[in-house]
């Protein structure tokens, strides 16, 4: 699998955007609209892409105050999933971040993928919530300053 940063609106872009539509909108009922591509401008793009350049899974990072970030629609290719692709994207992703002095990750997780992030050292932050018709909680990760070396 390669690690790919792909450009707000680049054909790479795109695949992934219909990927985050298909996994976490459409079983909902929900259409990702307008406004949410609109700001995503400023936010960085990243995907796992396979040696037939199959998209695999994406997830976007919001830069948020110096050394923070957020982590937002994390989505893995429904014929994929069950492969470890959620946690290498991750994990491949936390090492760039930290490598780039970015030490705090934070997140609105769906309550079904708690356990998930728990495996991967996010921890939950406060009372649940519901965002996009579903209960989500907060999760916070300091990243181990070994990462950044």
């Amino acid at each position: 699998m390669t690690l790919i940063e792909m450009a707000f609106a680049s054909e790479a872009y795109e695949r992934c955007w219909l990927l985050r539509q298909a996994v976490l909108r459409t079983p909902l009922g929900l259409t990702l609209d307008i406004r949410e591509r609109t700001a995503e401008v400023g936010h960085r793009h990243f995907a796992l892409i396979t040696e037939s350049n199959d998209l695999a899974a994406c997830i976007s990072v919001v830069p948020m105050t110096e050394g923070h970030a957020k982590l937002r629609q994390m989505a893995v290719n429904e014929n994929m999933q069950g492969a470890g692709l959620g946690r290498e994207l991750i994990t491949r992703v936390e090492s760039l971040l930290a490598r780039q002095g970015i030490c705090h990750l934070h997140m609105h997780a769906r309550d079904t993928a708690i356990g998930f992030y728990t495996r991967l050292g996010y921890q939950v932050e406060g009372d649940p919530f519901v965002e996009v018709t579903i209960p989500h909680v907060k999760m916070t990760k300091t990243l181990p300053t070994q990462l950044s070396g």
